[in-house]
């Protein structure tokens, strides 16, 4: 099943159920999309239908999420960087930083250093505090697809990340949240596009803090609530990284795949200042 939130040209927002190229429409009948995310709802034959040519995508995220993401978390990625580490490294992204699919990312006005970072991100759906390893499958809702992007120049002002990570709608998240039923357990792999060249693809058998490590390790100090997301790492293959660094421009076009779970597009539009 995906679940999906959206906003209609009216500016009208709902979410429902994806149903091939339409979206059933649950709202009319159930509270929030956090209580879609706790037990996903069955479809009803009067369920309203909308196109999905008709909508634009919101992230499917909780109305007021926690927002973890993790750092370094492909070997590979954190070889790159030289950034090792013997626990997860963490760090929050506020809700506005990201837009929902088949809308563009800003590029600031005044940086050229926004990269990209495709990633899989796991979206709670069952609220817990200090979940064991084994159990914390059971508090998934599902898998979205994140660009996590960053701005370079702004995340090394510090040893903390916040300020890089946090550029006003400079990430995405979406389209749907895939349901765990339907992802099962085997890995999945991550794919990056930039202009449709490959430029990150790994799998997440090659995490070096599993899907249940990160819930564990998150939940052990904070409680997770319906809508949390928890985005997992990205892999090896970033702008910064490359020789002479490629960073993102306008008119880009970024895929973030995630099997299993869909595909997040998203261009990229310059910041128009005031």
């Amino acid at each position: 099943m995906r679940l999906a939130r959206f906003r209609l040209a009216s500016g009208e927002r709902g979410f429902g159920v994806v149903e091939g190229d339409v979206v059933a429409r649950v709202d009319h009948r159930i509270a929030s999309f956090d209580e879609v995310l706790t037990e996903p709802p069955t479809v009803n034959a009067d369920d309203p239908r909308v196109p999905t040519s008709e909508l634009a995508w919101e992230p499917p995220i909780g109305d007021h999420p926690k927002i973890v993401c993790v750092g370094f978390n492909y070997a590979d990625h954190a070889t790159e960087a030289g950034r090792p580490g013997a626990t997860p490294t963490l760090f929050t992204r506020f809700p506005d930083s990201f837009v929902g699919a088949g809308t563009p990312v800003v590029r600031p006005a005044d940086e050229d250093s926004l990269d990209w970072e495709g990633e899989a991100a796991l979206v709670i759906g069952k609220p817990g505090r200090r979940i064991a390893p084994d159990a914390a499958w059971d508090h998934v809702a599902g898998v979205t697809c994140v660009a996590e992007n960053s701005v370079r120049t702004w995340q090394l002002h510090s040893p903390q990340a916040t300020a890089g990570k946090n550029v006003h709608r400079s990430g995405a998240v979406g389209p749907w949240v895939t349901t765990r039923d339907e992802i099962g357990t085997a890995p999945l792999r991550v794919t990056t596009r930039l202009n449709g060249e490959t430029v990150q693809d790994d799998t997440t058998d090659r995490l070096t803090f599993s899907f249940s490590h990160l819930i564990a390790y998150v939940s052990s100090f904070t409680p997770l609530r319906a809508g949390d997301l928890i985005a997992t790492g990205t892999p090896k293959g970033i702008g910064f990284r490359m020789d002479p660094p490629r960073f993102l421009r306008p008119g880009d076009e970024i895929e973030v795949e995630v099997s299993g779970v869909g595909v997040l597009r998203h261009g990229v539009t310059g910041e128009v200042l005031a």
